[in-house]
């Protein structure tokens, strides 16, 4: 039976297990925390990672967890509404929609569905020799580990990326993010609605993650190293967002300071390879792209199901993770691309280019809506 190294507890790694063990193999996951803890507040996930989670069993669980989403609506603080996209007509296609839930939650239902014996909590990985036949990985505490593969699922600054590829530099994309969960209940008009409205340097997006509880996140144009490790007053953010429509400067009252975390976004532009030997990198490690399409955790999820066919297929480990590697860098180096682009555009300061932008995405085809969405949601099988 192939022995499997992942490296990294979050959603990518603990997908990769559970595909993997699902599939035979013997996965084992390696977390560097003495407990699994979650970064950032919530997570969308698209109508294509809840595809690959139904083939691992896990849609109905992550689904009871979650709110399921009828819709998404792009707004601009002046002008409106943009754009409208009616998840039903998603849902009646694929049989499922966008789930809207808490990371804890998420991480939560994934490590409930890997073999308790497989997941190895205080590992921190320092080191990692490969040879013809196997690898080793070496972790602080003086233990190490054996296996035929090790995956790099250790998210965007990763040890295992930065140890076969050191060239490899971050990107900043310009703005820096609050983020929150806010102790309410949305009007019932948007109780199953995602809203991200534009505001020339700002954004905001939120949507309903379980009961009284609303994720949201602010994007701000600033420069590189403004996220901070003092506490955040609610009040700094209601007055930056004072102009914002109803129900987004309740939604900031609304949140406890203790639950606002500020980051930088960073990504990294796409990577010729993910592989070297019998090591291979997943989610964010190999393709960390900034969270404007909703994609991140979703892409990590699409990598751990197309891993895990490769490794079970009876190709040797190098062809194996080359087959990965191959079926998957497409989708994603256009999705890093686009989801920069998107930043970019949702930043735009001037007046009248953004009259023009809005413009643009009012009147944009119905075809070439759908289109858009075809491409994000559709699982490549």
């Amino acid at each position: 039976m192939r022995k499997v190294l992942v490296v990294g507890g979050g959603i990518g790694g603990l997908t990769t297990a559970r595909a993997l063990q699902q599939r035979g193999l013997d996965a084992h996951v390696y977390e560097s925390a003495v407990e699994l803890q979650t970064v950032g507040k919530g997570v969308w996930l698209s109508t294509n990672a809840m595809l690959v989670l139904e083939r691992l069993d896990l849609d109905d669980a992550v689904a009871q967890r979650g709110v399921l989403l009828d819709r998404i609506e792009l707004r601009d603080e002046d002008d409106g509404l943009l754009m409208s996209i009616d998840l039903g007509r998603i849902k009646a296609k694929y049989g499922h929609t966008t789930v809207s839930i808490h990371r804890a939650e998420l991480q939560r239902v994934l490590a409930e569905h890997v073999d308790p014996d497989t997941l190895h909590l205080g590992k921190e990985c320092i080191g990692f020799e490969q040879a013809d036949d196997g690898v080793s990985v070496q972790f602080a505490d003086g233990t190490q580990a054996e296996g035929d593969v090790l995956v790099g699922a250790d998210g965007i600054n990763s040890a295992i990326r930065c140890a076969l590829f050191p060239t490899v530099r971050l990107r900043y994309a310009g703005q820096t993010c609050y983020r929150g969960v806010a102790n309410m209940e949305l009007p019932d008009a948007l109780a199953r609605t995602c809203w991200e409205v534009w505001g020339g340097e700002v954004r905001f997006g939120f949507s309903a993650i379980g009961a009284r509880a609303v994720y949201w996140f602010a994007p701000v144009t600033a420069p590189a190293g403004s996220a901070r490790s003092d506490g955040i007053e609610p009040k700094e953010l209601v007055e930056r967002y004072a102009s914002f429509p109803s129900p987004i400067p309740e939604i900031i009252e609304g949140t406890p300071a203790e639950e606002i975390i500020l980051t930088d976004l960073y990504d990294f532009p796409p990577m010729k390879r993910w592989r070297q030997g019998r090591v291979v990198l997943i989610g964010d490690a190999a393709h960390a792209m900034t969270p404007n399409l909703g994609q991140g955790g979703a892409q990590a999820i699409e990598d751990a199901l197309v891993l895990a066919r490769t490794l079970s297929s009876g190709l040797t480990a190098g062809e194996a993770l080359r087959e990965y590697e191959h079926r998957r860098r497409s989708r994603v180096r256009r999705m890093v691309k686009t989801a920069w682009r998107y930043g970019k555009v949702a930043h735009i300061r001037n007046r009248s280019m953004r009259k023009l932008r809005n413009a643009g995405l009012r009147w944009s085809p119905e075809w070439l809506q759908r289109r858009q969405i075809e491409w994000l949601y559709a699982l490549e099988d």
